[in-house]
């Protein structure tokens, strides 16, 4: 197995962890992502050891073919973004997060803005594009 599957494997793993962090406890969910970043953008940083990228696909791993198609294709009308560059928890920031001690964090989190969180921005898109298809999505919703 190459270095690079087993990355895309293990963000997977991580983007579903986050999910289970996100729907059980959103206040500690810090999948921190930059939204206005470029595709070219995040394939740099992603060389970095401090950011990632993850694939909302990833999630589908599994699935039954029709069941993966239906769930990227409800995704992809969202116009949310097939993938994210994420920062690794505790690569810099304060107690390991970017962003830990802004005070208006909920706000933030999904503005658009900055550095905002994937389940905070896009959780209501991804949850929502597998219901839409009568598919369990592999974390709590």
């Amino acid at each position: 197995m190459s270095k690079r599957t087993l990355t895309n494997i293990t963000a997977g793993v991580a983007l579903a962890a986050a999910g289970v962090l996100v729907t059980g406890a959103g206040a500690y969910a810090h999948e921190c992502f930059n939204p206005n970043r470029s595709e070219q953008g995040n394939a740099g940083a992603s060389n970095s050891q401090s950011w990632f990228t993850v694939h909302v696909e990833e999630l589908t791993f599994g699935l039954p073919e029709a069941d993966a198609e239906c769930v990227l294709d409800a995704y992809a009308e969202t116009g949310a973004p097939s993938s994210f560059t994420i920062k690794i928890k505790g690569a810099n920031g304060q107690d390991g997060t970017l962003g830990s001690s802004n005070p208006n964090n909920e706000v933030k989190a999904s503005d658009g803005k900055g550095i905002d969180e994937i389940f905070a921005a896009h959780g209501d898109d991804i949850v929502g594009s597998f219901m839409s298809c009568g598919v369990e999505p592999p974390f709590p919703a």
